[in-house]
C-alpha cells in the first residue's frame, strides 16, 4: 500500500516525497477525535499529501521542525462578522487564533452586492464563506418598516435571495433579534428561505430571543427549516438573563429529539459569559420601527415612554446580569468618555441610582440620542460548559474585524478559540484536546458541507494549525480586549504560510468558497 509514496508494510526503502512543506516530529490531531499520535504532514501546492512517522522528503523540500508542538486542521469559525474584511484582508486577530475559515452569516449586516463580483475580487488571508443576508434583503427592499411584506415585496426579496444564491452563498442568514428582521414572521422567513433549498445549502439563525423565549425561538427555526427542507443551524447558543440560567438539559434535549426525528439540527457557541451587540436588544422591537428619528417622536408622547419603560424593565432582567454594572459601553456617541466603561459608571457620574426605573430611563435617553454598543454579562459559567460539551456544538468567535487600539471589541475577536484551548481544555478538563479540536474543525466542516475541509487526511486541502498546547492562550480582557491570543506558532492556508514563526507573512492566499454547484461569475 502506498500512502504519498511512502511504502507501508513493506521492507523496502520508502521512496522520498517530493513536498513542498514538511512538518516534522509534530502530535498530529487530525480533527476527527481521534487520539493524538506523532507523524510528519506533508504539503504540495495547496492539499495535504502525505501523513505518517519519519516520512522522508527531497531536500528542496522546506521543512518545518515542530517536534513538541500540536498539527491540527485550521480552525473553522462558524460565525464572525466579517463584512468589510476587503478593508481588513489580512484578519490578523483571526489568524493568531488559528482561524483558516471564516463563515460571515450576516445576521444584522449588509450582504455584499453583488455577492458574486465581490467574492471574484477577494484577496484576503482566510477562507471565507457567505450567506444571503435577511436583514439586507428586508432593509433594501421595505427599510425598517414593522409590517408584512406586499406579494410584490416579498417577490423582490425572494428574487434577490436566489441571486446570492447563484453566486454562491451558503443559505439563508436571519438576525430576528435586530429590527428590521424582527418584523418578520415565519412565513415570510421561510418564502426566502425556500430560495435556498439546493444541496449544501441551510437556514443559520439569529434567534428571535435568547432569554425567556428562548424555547419559542428554537422552535420558530426548527419550523422554518423544516418548511425550506433545509439544515438548521443556531449562532451563538446562549440562555441570557440570570432568571434564564440552568435551563440547558431541556434545551439541549430538545435539539437531539428533533435530530432524532430527522431535523438535521446544530448549534455554535462562543466561550464567555457576556454577548456584545446593539442597545436595540434591550428595547422592544415596536418601540424602533422606523429607526431613531421615529424612536425619539416616540418617546416624547408621556403615554408611549411610560408603556414603554414599563416593557423594558422586564426586559433588561431577561437581557442582562440584573445590575447596571453589567452592561459596558463599548461606542457610545452622545458619551464617548464613557467607552469601556459601565452603565453604573454613566449614571453615579450623571447624579443618578441604580434602581431599575433609573436604569430604564437612562437607557431610553441613550437610546434617543443615537444608542450604543455593549458587551452585557449575562450567562453563567455552566451554561456555558454544558453547551460547550454537547455533541451538535462547535466553537465560534462571533468576533469583529479589529486592530489594535481601535474602538472597545469584546475580547472574543481575539481569543475566543485559544481561550476553549486554555480554559476548557487545559484548565478546567471540560473537554478532551481531540474533542475540542473536532468541534473547531470536522464539526463546523460538516454542518457546512466543507467535504475537503476540518481534517487532516490525505487529498484534504492544506489548513493547517501548528501551537503549543501547554501555552496557547486568550489574553483579552473585558477591559483590555486590544490583546493577540498567544501560542500559534504556524498556521497554512491551502499550503501557504500566513503565520511563520509567530510571524505574520503577509501572504493572502485564502479562498472565497462557494457552495458546491456555483462558480465564479464570468
Amino acid at each position: 500500500m502506498l500512502l504519498g509514496g511512502v511504502a507501508l508494510g513493506s521492507c523496502a526503502e520508502p521512496t522520498a516525497i517530493v513536498a513542498d512543506v514538511l512538518l516534522r516530529g509534530g502530535s498530529v490531531v487530525d480533527g476527527t477525535g481521534s487520539p493524538v499520535r506523532r507523524a510528519d504532514v506533508a504539503i504540495v501546492g495547496d492539499r495535504i499529501v502525505a501523513i505518517g512517522p519519519d516520512l522522508a522528503v527531497v531536500p528542496t523540500a522546506q521543512v518545518f521542525d515542530v517536534t513538541g508542538l500540536t498539527v491540527a486542521p485550521g480552525f473553522i469559525d462558524p460565525h464572525a462578522h466579517i463584512t468589510t474584511i476587503a478593508d481588513y484582508p489580512d484578519a490578523e486577530n483571526f489568524l493568531r487564533q488559528g482561524i483558516t475559515t471564516i463563515f460571515n452569516s450576516l445576521h444584522s449586516l449588509d450582504q455584499p452586492y453583488p455577492l458574486g463580483v465581490f467574492l471574484d475580487t477577494l484577496r484576503v488571508a482566510p477562507n471565507t464563506l457567505w450567506s444571503a443576508g435577511h436583514t439586507w434583503v428586508r432593509k433594501r427592499v421595505m427599510g425598517l418598516e414593522n409590517r408584512a411584506p406586499t406579494t410584490r415585496e416579498l417577490g423582490r426579496m425572494r428574487n434577490l435571495v436566489g441571486e446570492a444564491m447563484r453566486d454562491g452563498a451558503f443559505g439563508l442568514g436571519t438576525g430576528l433579534e435586530y429590527v428590521p428582521a424582527a418584523y418578520a414572521a415565519p412565513e415570510e422567513l421561510a418564502a426566502l428561505a425556500k430560495e435556498t433549498t439546493v444541496p449544501g445549502a441551510l437556514y443559520v439563525t439569529h434567534l428571535r430571543d435568547e432569554g425567556s423565549a428562548l424555547d419559542a425561538a428554537i422552535t420558530e427555526a426548527l419550523v422554518v427549516g423544516e418548511a425550506a427542507s433545509l439544515p438548521t443551524h443556531i449562532s451563538h447558543l446562549k440562555s441570557t438573563g440570570v432568571a434564564n440560567w440552568n435551563r440547558t438539559g431541556a434545551l439541549l434535549a430538545r435539539m437531539d429529539s428533533a435530530n432524532a426525528a430527522g431535523a438535521r439540527v446544530s448549534f455554535d457557541v462562543y466561550p464567555y459569559t457576556a454577548y456584545s451587540t446593539y442597545s436595540d436588544v434591550l428595547l422592544p422591537a415596536w418601540a424602533l420601527a422606523g429607526g431613531a428619528e421615529s424612536f425619539a417622536a416616540r418617546v416624547r408622547d408621556p403615554a408611549v415612554r411610560a408603556r414603554l419603560a414599563s416593557e423594558m424593565r422586564a426586559l433588561f432582567a431577561a437581557q442582562t446580569g440584573g445590575t447596571a454594572a453589567s452592561v459596558r459601553f463599548r461606542t457610545i456617541e452622545s458619551a464617548p468618555d464613557f467607552v469601556g466603561r459601565t452603565l453604573a459608571d454613566y449614571l453615579a457620574e450623571n447624579g443618578r441610582g441604580d434602581t431599575i426605573d433609573d436604569i430604564v430611563d437612562a437607557l431610553i435617553t441613550l437610546q434617543a440620542a443615537g444608542g450604543f454598543t455593549a458587551i452585557v454579562e449575562a450567562m453563567s459559567e455552566a451554561d456555558v460548559e454544558a453547551f460547550l460539551r454537547h455533541d451538535a456544538a462547535m466553537v465560534s468567535s462571533d468576533g469583529d474585524l479589529v486592530r489594535p487600539g481601535v474602538g472597545f471589541p469584546h475580547p472574543r475577536s481575539y481569543g475566543a478559540f485559544p481561550r476553549v484551548l486554555a480554559r476548557y481544555v487545559r484548565e478546567r478538563s471540560v473537554l478532551s484536546l481531540e474533542a475540542a479540536i473536532a468541534k473547531m474543525t470536522s464539526v463546523p466542516a460538516r454542518a457546512l458541507g466543507l467535504v475537503d475541509r476540518g481534517a487532516l487526511r490525505v487529498g484534504a486541502f492544506a489548513d493547517v494549525v501548528v501551537f503549543d498546547a501547554a501555552a496557547v492562550t486568550d489574553r483579552g480582557t473585558f477591559t483590555e480586549p486590544h490583546q493577540y491570543a498567544e501560542g500559534i506558532v504556524h498556521l497554512f492556508v491551502n499550503g501557504q504560510a500566513v503565520i511563520a514563526d509567530r510571524a505574520l507573512t503577509g501572504l493572502r492566499p485564502g479562498t472565497p468558497i462557494r457552495r458546491p454547484g456555483t462558480a465564479a461569475t464570468p
